[in-house]
């Protein structure tokens, strides 16, 4: 089995097709790849599509020079960019044999598609896309299509989902934020061992340079594609001994054998 796991991208459609590119499994045209139809291989993504990470990526987003997501012409712009990227993703998907790619639902996807929860904010920029009273409404199928993102899917004994090991690592409601439940990643036992998984990889906590490590060493934390130039992805070859790791990107071209 191969799976090719990445990380957190937050609207930044053009490293995410040059992170498949590169991992061989879309061409030039956005279309999948052989390699990406077999029946040993795997996609998945560690959800976070939606968002950019600060001011300035907006702005590039947008076109602008100064983001300001009270404009509703910025709003509307950072909107459809990234109605864009994911129709292009959800065109991708669907080209696909069923269960050859997976996204699974972060907090930010999470927060696009439920009304009832209020912006989320990064840094000094407020989210308010598709938000009631700020943005336009998210298009019926791509709500659809976002919602039924499962949270979490396991392979071979490899658990891969956006927070955590753990459900309540990624149910993401108002306590979600309140209860900062990435602090498990600082703790020094192994929180795997709860759960029936050999090794976890997730997304969501933002990582300089590629990756680190928690769990002590049994959970691999992958989230940079949203950051500057940085980029990183994750290819896992699972066989009769074990999980071999090769992390790829800007930084790292470092195998990883477990």
């Amino acid at each position: 089995m191969h799976v090719v796991v990445v990380g957190d991208v937050h609207t930044q459609a053009e490293k995410f097709w040059r992170i498949l590119r590169e991992a061989g499994m879309a061409d030039e045209q956005h279309q999948p790849t052989e390699r990406l139809a077999r029946d040993d291989t795997r996609l998945v993504l560690l959800g976070d599509l939606v968002h950019a990470k600060s001011r300035q990526r907006y702005a590039d987003l947008t076109n602008v020079r100064r983001y300001d997501e009270y404009n509703p012409r910025h709003l509307a712009a950072a909107e459809a960019a990234q109605e864009t990227l994911l129709r292009d993703v959800q065109r991708f998907q669907t080209a696909l044999p069923e269960g050859r790619m997976t996204i699974l639902m972060g907090n930010h996807d999470y927060n696009a598609v439920h009304d009832d929860q209020g912006p989320l904010r990064t840094d000094d920029v407020s989210h308010l896309e598709w938000k009631p009273g700020y943005g336009t409404a998210l298009p019926a199928d791509l709500r659809a299509w976002i919602v039924n993102w499962p949270s979490e899917l396991a392979i071979e004994g490899l658990h891969l989902a956006h927070v955590g090991p753990l459900q309540e690592h990624n149910t993401y409601d108002n306590a979600f934020y309140l209860e900062n439940r990435r602090r498990w990643i600082y703790e020094e036992e192994d929180v795997m061992a709860q759960t029936p998984y050999r090794l976890g990889v997730y997304g969501h906590t933002p990582v300089r340079g590629g990756v680190n490590i928690a769990s002590q060493g049994r959970a691999v934390l992958l989230d940079t594609n949203g950051h500057g130039d940085e980029y990183t992805y994750l290819d896992v070859t699972i066989d009769e001994k074990g999980y071999h790791l090769r992390m790829r990107g800007l930084f790292f071209d470092e195998l990883i054998a477990r």
